[in-house]
């Protein structure tokens, strides 16, 4: 299968892109940068650009695995313009140019952020009530995904991931990377509120696991994408106190506005066309620790 993956030379997608090629599916990259993996195609185009986006589709790609896209929630309330360019006219290019091209899958990278503070559990039935500019962005993505694969019979899957980290995400301003940063002298690092605020943090590979099951599965709608299991700011710091052997102390600052009070996510339905977490919490810390510090 010919498979072409937007925002494959970053952090999940070089992740996702190594697994595919490895499972021997052929794959060519949409990315501003280039690729960090062997044997596959390369296109350098933004997902905007609808002519450059026309060239990629020259490979003939059957499924598209869609990751491209701004994705930090305070930037995109500083700029809320840019980050719907981005977030939502990019995936409806690329819808027109995979419903053109007569592609038979389409699996997006969206968020638990389209759901917004849930009082339950988030699962497969979550309404979506956004907080943010980048949590609407990726719902009105998600609708339009709804509308192509319901209108053109593409099988579109909108995967709501948790909060994703695991080695070589060393760029990003993600929450690990910055305590890890902190707990080397690298950087500040402060705590929003009282700390007892909630995510479910899901390992990349688990995460690229979830993409290529969904699909082999052609599965359809959306599903929530985590560990399974939850737990507070203050705990996470604990983790990374312990397996740095450092007793991070940050501070405390006001809490940001437009910020979920907790995120616990419901997978029952995802194990239903194969997808369950591999990895916990404790152990995915301590397997980033080591990559972390083999770069330094």
């Amino acid at each position: 299968m010919r498979v072409l993956v937007t925002g494959g030379s970053g952090f999940i997608g070089t992740r996702l892109t190594k697994r595919l090629v490895q499972e021997g599916y052929q794959v060519i990259v949409v990315d501003l940068k280039e690729p960090k993996v062997d044997g596959v195609e390369y296109h350098q185009c933004d997902i905007r650009d609808a002519d450059s986006l026309a060239i990629a589709f020259g490979f003939q790609p059957e499924s598209i695995l869609h990751l491209a896209a701004m994705t930090s929630v305070l930037n995109s309330i500083k700029i809320p313009q840019e980050v719907f360019d981005v977030n939502v006219k990019g995936t409806q290019v690329l819808l027109e140019h995979a419903r053109i091209n007569g592609c038979t899958s389409f699996v997006f990278a969206s968020t638990n952020a389209v759901v917004g503070q849930s009082d339950s559990k988030i699962s497969e039935n979550s309404p979506s009530h956004p907080l943010t500019p980048y949590g609407a962005s990726k719902a009105a993505a998600e609708s339009l995904l709804s509308a192509y694969g319901s209108c053109y019979g593409m099988a579109s899957t909108s995967l709501r991931l948790t909060n994703v980290y695991g080695p070589e995400m060393w760029q990003k301003d993600s929450i690990v990377p910055r305590l890890f940063r902190f707990a080397t002298g690298g950087g500040k690092f402060a705590i929003y509120g009282d700390g007892e605020q909630y995510r479910d943090y899901v390992f990349v590979d688990d995460v690229a696991s979830a993409f290529i099951k969904a699909l082999k599965s052609d599965a359809s709608g959306v599903h929530p994408i985590g560990s399974g299991e939850s737990i507070s700011v203050n705990k996470l710091v604990q983790l990374v106190s312990n397996v740095t052997k450092k007793d991070l102390q940050p501070v405390h600052i006001d809490a940001q506005s437009g910020e979920m009070r907790g995120v616990d996510v419901d997978l029952s339905g995802t194990e239903k066309w194969g997808f369950t977490p591999d990895v916990m919490i404790a152990d995915g810390i301590a397997t980033t620790w080591q990559d972390y510090l083999s770069v330094q």
